[in-house]
């Protein structure tokens, strides 16, 4: 079984088609998201419909779970212009596709194989951006939930593609940095977390589209950065009226 995971789509409709397009041509069986559809970018119910079109099976991000604190009429934790972009969301989509986001479950055991997680495995909005706090969460994973799901998990949330392996032996976690083709062997008693980056908004320093392709049958791996039609998603984001930040993020991968 091969999946294409991504995550943290952030209503960049131009990212999610060019990962789409990728996982197409790579032939695999199943599509993942590790939540955020939504958020920053201006193509809300262009995202939803897509992603709901092609069957992608999708957990909550942090920026679900702020839909749902607006239809409580709370207050997200969110620092301000994520907030600005997020009140956009709310109003641009129907009610019945802010329904559909918000009854996402904050986690996923897919196929008893593995678990797939916005955040941390202990927390959905905790950020995972080291191998200390990578510890910490490893911890959650074998004590929380159950194996063989356990050895593995993919997560999104810091936009930023990342590699952990847990070595249950040495009590040991080490971290590698992921480039473009990077593949990672899944080797018989370790523990893995896989961070597949942002297909809408990824913050590594290069203007991408990332995910990754997890193949069960051979046990790997691999992640890609995928170039899209970054101007256009600019001038979308600039035509909604949200902060023009936004838009100049994208082009430094920030």
């Amino acid at each position: 079984m091969r999946y294409a995971v991504f995550s943290d789509i952030h209503s960049n409709l131009e990212g999610l088609q060019a990962v789409l397009e990728e996982a197409d041509r790579l032939g695999v069986d199943a599509l993942l998201c590790c939540g955020d559809v939504i958020g920053y970018s201006a193509d809300p119910v262009a995202c939803v419909d897509l992603v709901r079109e092609r069957g992608v099976r999708c957990i909550r991000g942090n920026h679900e779970r702020g839909l749902a604190d607006l239809d409580d009429r709370h207050l997200p934790n969110m620092n301000p212009l994520a907030l600005e972009a997020l009140r956009f969301t709310y109003e641009t989509l129907p009610e019945s596709y802010r329904e559909w986001l918000v009854s996402l479950p904050d986690k996923l055991q897919v196929d008893g194989s593995f678990f797939a997680f916005h955040g941390s495995p202990s927390d959905p909005d905790e950020y995972i951006f080291d191998s200390f706090e990578a510890a910490y969460a490893f911890k959650s994973l074998t004590m929380e939930y159950p194996p063989p799901a356990n050895l593995l998990c993919c997560i999104g949330h810091t936009h930023v593609c990342a590699a952990y392996a847990f070595d249950t032996e040495s009590r040991r976690v080490e971290e590698t940095a992921v480039r473009d083709g990077d593949r990672f062997a899944i080797k018989p008693g370790a523990h893995y977390m896989f961070n597949v980056g942002s297909c809408g908004q990824y913050r590594g320093g290069t203007p991408a589209a990332t995910f990754a392709v997890l193949d069960l049958d051979e046990m790997y791996v691999e992640f890609r950065f995928l170039p899209y039609d970054l101007a256009s998603t600019q001038r979308k984001i600039l035509a909604a009226g949200l902060p023009s930040l936004l838009a100049r993020r994208l082009s430094v991968g920030q």
